[in-house]
């Protein structure tokens, strides 16, 4: 063999053995098409205003369409039961099961999928429909799934299958309304195990992410930070889903905060949707494996680690400074002796009258982690999230677990200096877009049970204006973080008065919303906002 000869082999050699090792170092993660979202904020009846829909399933991950049924009044679904015989004819569409339909008395047409339409009659076994038609016939053997599709009081036709998907058919956007509010994709009566219809929403998972991003960030904020948020709640779903969460209720998430708020197309912005165009497809991994993305409204300065928030510590989750917020929340709440004693024992902690709380441990970001309630016959501790629920029902949980009492909490403080640009040094106001006016105020950030926003806040800003016409001009800002300690801090004054005083809002681990937009405003791209709050990502 000459040398030329053992030259090309052994590149080659090389060139294989470089391919094996991208095979085996890079993944790929197949995102499904079409994600299936519980409308549980629309209530249980389903109206369609939709005056022509398409009939059709979901059968192997494709949707199959059996045609189009016209009214005009609409359409709406009820649960079926009782016994059936089928005919076992099968007819291309509806009109010609229809047709065939009126000549048996209680006869309906039937979808059964595979675009194929079937005669049902109701009352009788297959045998009796056979007697009476002298048509080949058979038993339906199970009604557990019917589902009855009606318009105007009168039964159209009805439909057996798990899991049947009806479209728009009469407008070119796809748009169906339900229950008067626009969603994209299919509504999907779904019932489970016989129980009561639930309206799901089977929709592709970028225009879900239209009804999710303007619900979780207000869109008046920077192009940039609505693009990390488009990607964290991408990733967010995606990992739901994985974990199947509501499998057991015959949907992949919820349109509330367990899951991610989703209003469907009523809640859009075009710069929400721009947000979730321009990152189509991105999702944040760990290993390989998408991670739990969550992320918050506003840190006070310092996000969290995992465990101190939950319970199980993600590499991904680590705290990490936050000095660039803008208007941080900082809130304040008073409660009496008097309150806190009755407090307790409303919920069973016989401590007789309290006399202290005492912050006996703080975590790295400077959040409480553990709190004690002393009274003249005992102590109740508090750890975790019970720091900011357990006093709900005096005036509310605590924003957030990031707090003071009486001027005293825990740890040595730290004061981060930076510079920042004035929001209010915008040179062409003729080029500047105004924010919407619309309040969000019922909307919530995913883990947080205090509100995202009082109110839709307005910057008068366009992300490139930002960027382009900013005059130089910068202001010093200086943030002071607490930082973990451990002990017992006495915060009782004498009073008989405590004196709460927080900064931020939600939970604190992950993504700080008012975070991703002050980095945004400061000229980070949503790439660096993602990296800074997510630890050892990738993003691809």
């Amino acid at each position: 063999m000459n040398k030329v000869c053992k030259k090309i082999m052994l590149l080659t050699a090389i060139v294989m053995l470089c391919s094996s090792i991208v095979n085996i170092t890079a993944f790929a993660y197949t995102v499904p098409e079409t994600i299936h979202i519980g409308l549980s904020n629309i209530g249980s009846a389903i109206t369609l205003s939709n005056k022509s829909i398409n009939v059709g399933a979901e059968e192997n991950g494709t949707y199959v369409s059996g045609g189009t049924i016209k009214s005009e009044k609409g359409f709406t679904f009820s649960a079926g039961s009782g016994t059936y015989g089928a005919v076992s004819l099968y007819y291309d569409n509806y009109e010609s099961a229809k047709q065939n339909a009126a000549t048996i008395a209680n006869a309906l047409p039937a979808y059964t999928g595979g675009g194929k339409w079937q005669i049902y009659v109701s009352g009788m076994t297959g045998e009796q429909v056979r007697q009476k038609t002298g048509l080949p016939a058979e038993n339906v053997s199970s009604v557990s799934n019917m589902i009855l599709v009606q318009s105007g009081g009168k039964t159209m036709f009805i439909t057996n299958m798990i899991t049947p998907q009806f479209g728009a058919a009469d407008n070119d956007t796809g748009v169906i309304t339900i229950n008067n509010k626009e969603y994209r994709g299919k509504i999907q009566p779904t019932r489970v195990n016989g129980g009561s219809i639930i309206p799901v929403n089977a929709v592709s998972i970028e225009e879900y992410l239209y009804g999710v991003v303007p619900s979780e960030m207000s869109p008046s904020y920077a192009e940039e930070a609505l693009k990390a948020q488009a990607v964290a709640a991408r990733t967010y779903a995606i990992k739901k889903m994985d974990m199947k969460v509501h499998e057991n209720k015959g949907y992949d998430l919820c349109d509330g905060t367990h899951c991610q708020s989703y209003k469907g197309k009523s809640a859009e912005f075009p710069a929400t949707n721009a947000a979730v165009d321009a990152t189509k497809g991105l999702v944040i991994y760990h290993k390989g494996e998408p991670i739990e993305a969550v992320f918050f409204a506003s840190s006070g300065g310092y996000t969290e680690n995992s465990e101190d928030i939950w319970t199980a510590p993600l590499p991904y989750l680590k705290a990490v400074p936050d000095v660039y917020e803008v208007d941080t929340n900082t809130w304040t709440k008073k409660i009496t002796a008097a309150q806190l004693t009755n407090l307790a024992s409303a919920k069973g902690d016989n401590i007789g009258q309290v006399t202290d709380m005492v912050i006996s441990k703080v975590s790295l970001g400077g959040r409480i982690q553990e709190l004690k309630l002393v009274g003249t016959k005992g102590t109740k501790v508090l750890t975790r999230d019970q720091v900011r629920t357990y006093f709900s029902s005096l005036n509310g949980s605590f924003p957030s677990k990031m707090f003071t009492i009486n001027g005293k909490g825990g740890g040595p403080k730290t004061t981060v200096s930076m510079n920042t640009r004035q929001l209010s040094d915008v040179s062409d106001a003729a080029n500047v877009t105004n924010s919407p006016e619309e309040s969000i105020a019922d909307n919530y950030v995913i883990g947080s049970d205090s509100l995202l926003f009082p109110e839709l806040e307005t910057y008068n800003t366009t992300p490139t204006n930002v960027s382009n016409n900013v005059t130089s001009a910068v202001m010093q800002r200086n943030v002071t973080v607490t930082g973990a300690s451990s002990g017992a801090v006495s915060t009782n004054n004498g009073t008989g008065v405590f004196v709460i005083e927080g900064k931020g809002n939600g939970h604190g681990a992950g993504l700080s919303q008012k975070g991703a937009q002050g980095l945004a405003l400061q000229g980070s791209d949503f790439l660096s906002i993602l990296y800074h709050y997510y630890t050892d990502v990738t993003i691809e």
